[in-house]
């Protein structure tokens, strides 16, 4: 199916941690069928903006926002930052994700505490702005 037969022709996605792995390939993916994507970052900034870059060469509209996720504050302001660049978010993909070493017996509360915010609180944050639209959008966690 061609970009300019795609359901996703159009439609805008937000995606967190799109600027490395399988958020970026995701990214490219959504451009290629068509749709628009604000590419999320914490401190990839030049990743993120060569991810955009490649979306922007794939026929695609494409912003760049940084956020920290675990900042419940910096959560709560990325969608309307998204919906303010794009328009309204169709599309929210929930992938961004931290990775911290250490073992169980080395973890932290504080590491516990940011992990729950990224991986949980913030989707759940994300997922909510997205409903507030009043649209039929797509959520992929």
């Amino acid at each position: 199916m061609s970009a300019r037969t795609s359901p996703l022709s159009g439609k805008s996605a937000l995606i967190t941690g799109a600027a490395k792995r399988l958020g970026r390939a995701t990214a490219l993916a959504l451009a290629g069928e068509g749709a628009n994507v604000v590419v999320h970052y914490n401190r990839s900034a030049n990743a993120a903006e060569t991810a955009a870059e490649e979306i922007r060469a794939a026929g695609a509209a494409a912003w760049t926002l940084q956020a920290d996720l675990s900042d419940p504050r910096e959560v709560d302001s990325l969608m309307p930052r998204a919906i303010e660049a794009a328009g309204q978010i169709d599309i929210l993909i929930n992938n961004a994700s931290i990775f911290q070493a250490g073992s169980i017996i080395e973890v932290t509360i504080e590491e516990i505490a940011d992990n729950v915010q990224v991986h949980a609180l913030a989707p759940l944050t994300l997922c909510r702005a997205l409903a507030r639209q009043g649209l039929d959008g797509h959520i992929l966690n």
